[in-house]
């Protein structure tokens, strides 16, 4: 049976670790406020922290499950994606050494990955989603988040015009009519263009069927039997929809930036660099969808 935590004494110790604040004035404060406080500290909200707290124990998530989680560095692990704090300042938050602090963060962090398989998957194969066989049926974006430039494998691959830096890409899907992060792929060298990403064999390309279309912007131009862009032939509707599944996809990929982790430079270095940004990318996506699940947060419809 999983170690249950609820959201009552989730906000008490999330608030109490991240602001410092007695428990009197943490008694004090209104309800809206403890929750935006822990918010800000940790992304998600209290009752979410304890549905993922609870998840992470399942057996499914093999080498990476945590039988028997300590809710400080679970929370330890949340403040680790959301703030993206230094070395020191991580440890002191949980009350570690800097020699564990780290190393207790990406503990939880890579078993919120490990629930991707769960969270983040391809949903139009599935009930009830197969049955709606919309034309037009998820959106495409390609996300760059910056990273120092790997010394071992220097290239002007990893240059990213939108940052003007080294960078990593990665490709992410949405369904138009659902509230579903339902595809991502990489990471990739910035350098690739969405299209070229979008091609790979284990792309997006390959998982999309003939008698449907996804939408993208004018990066994809160029596979017009898998992708629709703007076109200046679409009727008024169908370019309302498209301009409004555009931005809906844009208001994850701005909720991706809201993660410290993801907003500033990755400091990982070394060959383990790329499997931890993946890890990062991934558990931040896990977040958002158990949010958009439970209601927490909405996404405009189309």
């Amino acid at each position: 049976m999983p170690f249950q935590f609820s959201n009552k004494d989730f906000n008490e110790l999330g608030l109490m670790l991240g602001g410092n604040w007695s428990d009197s004035t943490i008694s004090n404060m209104s309800c809206k406020d403890r929750t935006a406080y822990f918010v800000d500290f940790f992304y998600v909200s209290p009752r979410t922290a304890a549905e993922v707290y609870r998840d992470i124990q399942h057996p499914d998530l093999g080498e990476n499950q945590i039988k028997k989680p300590d809710p400080r560095e679970f929370l330890g692990g949340l403040y680790f994606l959301k703030k993206y704090p230094s070395k020191k300042a991580q440890a002191g938050f949980i009350g570690s050494s800097e020699k564990y602090g780290l190393p207790k963060a990406w503990k939880y962090v890579e078993a919120l990955q490990a629930l991707k398989e769960k969270k983040i998957r391809w949903i139009f194969d599935e009930e009830p989603y197969c049955n709606f066989q919309e034309y037009y049926f998820l959106t495409v974006d390609g996300v760059h988040f910056c990273v120092y430039e790997p010394r071992y494998m220097p290239s002007s691959g990893w240059y990213s015009q939108k940052f003007n830096k080294a960078a990593l890409a990665y490709e992410i899907g949405l369904s138009v009519y659902h509230p579903n992060i339902c595809w991502v792929n990489g990471p990739f060298p910035a350098g690739q263009n969405d299209m070229r990403i979008f091609k790979k064999p284990e792309g997006l390309m390959s998982k999309i069927p003939d008698n449907q279309r996804g939408i993208g912007d004018e990066g994809y131009v160029g596979e017009p039997t898998k992708l629709s862009t703007r076109n200046e032939f679409d009727s008024s509707e169908v370019k309302q929809l498209k301009r409004r599944a555009k931005a809906r996809q844009e208001t994850i990929n701005a909720k991706l930036k809201s993660f410290g982790i993801l907003n500033q430079v990755f400091r990982t270095t070394g060959k383990q660099r790329f499997a931890k940004h993946k890890a990062a990318l991934e558990a931040c996506l896990v977040l958002i969808q158990y949010e958009l699940d439970n209601g927490t947060r909405k996404i405009m419809k189309v």
